[in-house]
């Protein structure tokens, strides 16, 4: 991936992660002297904090967090991939900048509740980040669904079994049966999570389901073909 790719990537990132900083400079004016800053398993608010203390600015800022976090685990894959032919560098690049961007979205997303729920001083709904959460996670599915066909042999990206890494066309046969897989799982949960009237305990529950089938599917997958390969 281009140097000029990946840096207007950034400065994307960065503008959906200012989005938070902004909403929260917007509603200082109408939050208490003091906010919530931490919540009980039940809940309940246990700590509060001022509104300008380090607490509440952080919450503005995961959105940065989870740039950060993309930007370093880009760097980690690509550095353990660089043996690799140029083509798999390439497509592995494109991934972890989805990657980047996905955990950007969500860390923004959960900032920007954070924020309703300290205006409306409401709880916050654990289920509804959940379903947030594996709405970012079915839509970076279906993207590394959609990649991986494109990957050639290798020892740190793509559905790596025994048997994927016997030859070439098994290799192709793996990639190309993972890709169809999350695309189709990623699917089937995304429609989970959208679908309107589902509560947001039930989305979490079938996503679950969806998430460890897909899963499920992999592991089958690469034991029913790992054996086939070694009786031959």
């Amino acid at each position: 991936m281009k140097h000029k790719e990946i840096t207007g990537s950034i400065v994307y990132d960065l503008v959906i992660a200012a989005v938070p900083c902004l909403v929260y400079a917007s509603i200082y004016r109408s939050l208490p002297p003091e906010i919530p800053v931490h919540y009980s398993f039940d809940g309940i608010a246990d700590r509060f904090a001022s509104k300008l203390s380090v607490e509440a600015l952080l919450l503005c800022s995961l959105g940065y967090c989870g740039c950060l976090l993309g930007v370093l685990l880009r760097k980690m894959v690509l550095a353990m991939g660089k043996t690799q032919e140029n083509s798999n560098t390439q497509t592995t690049a494109k991934l972890m900048t989805y990657n980047q961007t996905f955990l950007t979205i969500f860390f923004s997303a959960l900032s920007l509740y954070f924020i309703s729920v300290m205006l409306q001083n409401s709880i916050p709904d654990t289920f509804f980040i959940l379903r947030t959460a594996y709405l970012v996670l079915f839509v970076l599915l279906i993207i590394i669904g959609n990649y991986l066909p494109k990957l050639k042999i290798n020892r740190v990206s793509g559905v790596k079994t025994k048997y994927s890494q016997s030859s070439d066309d098994a290799w192709m046969r793996s990639q190309r049966f993972g890709g169809r897989l999350l695309a189709i799982g990623g699917s089937a949960g995304l429609i989970v999570c959208l679908i309107p009237g589902v509560s947001a305990k039930s989305a979490v529950v079938l996503s679950t389901v969806m998430f460890g089938l897909v899963i499920l599917g992999l592991l089958v997958f690469s034991v029913v073909k790992g054996r086939k390969h070694l009786t031959r």
